[in-house]
């Protein structure tokens, strides 16, 4: 697999950096109707306190990533798209204690690796339009995130909110392994259905993977709401009897509305049940203290303006606030001492647009009763940094 993607990539090297004259058409790309688009993404962020342990002062930490994605489109209303992502870096995610995640770039855990620089393969499918595109078939690796609980303002980390919890939906438990058939249909101009299957692993496509269906109507052009169910069936461990497992479930409701063409609004909630968890490790015997400590809800509510009104039209600003919850079944069944109160994160950030390709993205973020108050140091913690972000 390794030498695959080696040879993918140099591939796509030549056929980007080769000389245009030695073809006909002005890319290798462009001949053979690829539509190519990337870029990479530089994170830095400080914190004068880290929340991991008692004797620790301040912290900064820094993270590159790059991803490239291409596309051909056939006659009949098919594609195959194929995307690359990598990086290195773990930024502050390891030393800031928050249920948000502090730098939701590098949030996927096959891209942690402090030492992991090789592109890895996060999207390859085949998709395909009939019955006068009403009805869309996906299947290959799939992203659960592009196709349920989008939010038109809350939906990059890469040019936008930059916290877990205003670049999606992180109360979802997604699989780590991507393979899926997704179903796409407008129903009427307004109104569209979507429903996906997510396997847990590549060698076991079988009912334990997740199922999601989702609700999408849009009233008018500028604005859309969504409203999404799913299951997740792997084996779950009940954190009343450790020994008994079952599946997860929950919900969501997502709203994007553009006011005017300068400023636009959104929000999303969503809950999951609490009451059973997977474990920390491969251990085989089983504790509860094995059992990671479940979230059980999550709601947030932002507001993007355009630079428009102060003359900088490549220029974006936003600001989000929301809140985490813990479980109520982790303190009562597992651990006492757990507080299942709420997380609050705030976020402000300011893209500056230096061109069409270019961006430099300072944010600040504030997160009060850290972890819900079971961080190490029960101070709110507050994160600054600046993102670099290049694109074609």
């Amino acid at each position: 697999m390794k030498g695959f993607i080696k040879l993918a990539l140099l591939i796509i090297v030549f056929t980007l950096v080769v000389p245009a004259k030695m073809f006909s058409a002005d890319s290798v790309a462009e001949q053979f109707g690829i539509k190519v688009k990337g870029g990479g993404t530089f994170v830095l962020q400080d914190t004068p306190k880290e929340n991991i342990q008692n004797d620790v002062e301040g912290a900064s930490a820094g993270v590159y990533l790059f991803d490239l994605t291409l596309e051909k489109n056939f006659e009949h209303n098919s594609k195959v798209l194929v995307q690359f992502q990598g990086g290195r870096g773990k930024g502050l995610n390891d030393k800031v204690q928050t249920y948000a995640v502090v730098n939701d770039a590098v949030s996927d855990p096959t891209l942690n690796d402090a030492t992991d620089t090789l592109a890895k393969v996060t999207k390859l499918y085949y998709q395909q339009s009939i019955f006068d595109d009403k009805l869309t078939i996906a299947f290959g690796k799939l992203s659960f995130n592009s196709l349920f609980a989008g939010n038109k303002y809350s939906d990059d980390s890469n040019s936008k909110f930059i916290t877990s919890i205003f670049s999606g939906d992180k109360i979802i438990e997604t699989p780590p392994q991507r393979l899926a058939l997704a179903l796409d249909y407008n129903i009427v101009e307004n109104f569209k259905i979507t429903y996906a299957y997510f396997s847990h692993d590549i060698d076991h496509v079988d009912s334990s993977g997740v199922n999601a269906l989702q609700l999408k109507y849009s009233p008018y052009k500028f604005c859309n709401l969504l409203a999404y169910v799913w299951s997740n069936n792997r084996n779950h461990f009940s954190l009343k009897d450790i020994n008994k497992k079952s599946g997860i479930c929950g919900f969501g409701i997502s709203v994007d509305h553009e006011v005017n063409d300068n400023v636009g609004i959104f929000g999303r909630v969503s809950y999951k049940d609490s009451s059973a968890s997977v474990l920390k490790s491969t251990s085989s015997q089983i504790t509860p203290t094995e059992l990671t400590q479940p979230l059980s809800m999550s709601w947030h509510a932002g507001v993007q303006v355009s630079g428009n009104i102060w003359s900088r039209p490549t220029d974006i600003t936003g600001f989000a606030i929301g809140q985490m919850y813990g479980s109520k079944d982790y303190k009562e069944y597992v651990n006492p001492n757990y507080k299942d109160g709420a997380e609050t994160e705030v976020e402000l950030y300011y893209n500056f647009g230096i061109n069409k390709n270019f961006a430099i993205t300072p944010a600040v973020q504030y997160f009060i009763d850290p972890k819900g108050g079971n961080a190490v140091l029960k101070d709110n913690t507050v994160v600054t940094g600046i993102r670099a972000r290049m694109s074609f």
